[in-house]
């Protein structure tokens, strides 16, 4: 309302002044930041490229030689054998190695089962082995193997003895599964026989698992050995039918090259050959 009251109280309608920067101190401010921004990249871009020398060429990760490999647990494996898995990796970081990689490597050697391998400062390697437990001896083909519970096949170690059973029936031709499922038919015939700690395998020279319904086991005794058919299952009972018979056959002079068992009741003596009933 003109003239009124609040006339008074008004400001006079005017202008304000914005003082604006001039235009080269914005380009100077903005020049500076990028210097400071480009500084510190270089800063950072450095110290990573020393830090990469470092771990690249710095003898506190480098391995240096074979020798500083260091392997634990190893019996049949050599150590060469294992430190050829990392013939590539001397002189390398440790940093670039694939511990991994050189763990499969590693445990592509027949008698390593599993293996570990880490970094430790200055510039070496750790390989702990853990290797196969060899069960029994297998024939393949004209030569003599020992087997695992897995069914690889290992190599007999110079100047090893072994008190194992010859596993026979299981073909070159069988995978290392195929071979595995034949170990596991041996390895409970084994442990039925030795139950509470009765060492009748002692006696067991032999055990054929070529047919999965008949395991045949040549038992040797004080005339000789025997080729004894004991069917599948109740080995042990079948065993101790067989071990209270044999001296009444050798009482008699009865000539047994080989025994079934796997009919109930009756106790068949040389049935390779013509064959007779024992009740």
């Amino acid at each position: 309302m003109p003239g009124g009251e609040h006339d008074q109280f008004r400001r006079p309608g005017r202008k304000v002044a914005v003082r604006r920067r001039a235009a080269w101190k914005s380009a100077l401010y903005l020049l500076g930041k990028g210097v400071l921004a480009l500084s510190v990249a270089a800063v950072v871009v450095g110290a990573g490229w020393l830090a990469f020398k470092f771990v690249q060429e710095g003898k506190l990760f480098q391995l240096e030689s074979a020798e500083s490999i260091q392997i634990f647990n190893e019996r049949h494996v050599s150590p060469e054998a294992v430190r050829e898995r990392f013939a590539g990796d001397v002189g390398s970081s440790l940093l670039w190695i694939s511990l991994e990689d050189r763990r499969w490597a590693v445990e592509e050697i027949p008698w390593v089962e599993s293996a570990v391998v880490g970094r430790f400062l200055p510039g070496r390697l750790r390989v702990v082995l853990r290797e196969r437990t060899p069960v029994a001896f297998v024939k393949q083909g004209n030569f003599l193997w020992l087997i695992d519970n897995g069914g690889v096949l290992l190599p007999v170690p110079e100047g090893e003895n072994y008190d194992f059973p010859v596993l026979t029936g299981i073909p070159e031709s069988f995978s290392r599964e195929q071979r595995a499922v034949r170990v596991k038919l041996y390895h409970d015939f084994l442990s039925e026989l030795e139950g509470d700690g009765t060492r009748f395998s002692d006696q067991v020279s032999e055990v054929d698992v070529g047919d999965m319904e008949d395991v045949q086991v040549v038992v040797t005794g004080p005339v000789g050995a025997v080729r004894v058919h004991f069917g599948r299952g109740r080995y042990r009972e079948k065993f101790e039918s067989f071990l209270e018979h044999r001296p009444l056959w050798q009482q008699q002079g009865e000539l047994v090259h080989s025994v079934d068992l796997r009919y109930r009741g009756q106790i068949v003596l040389n049935p390779d050959s013509s064959g007779a009933a024992t009740p």
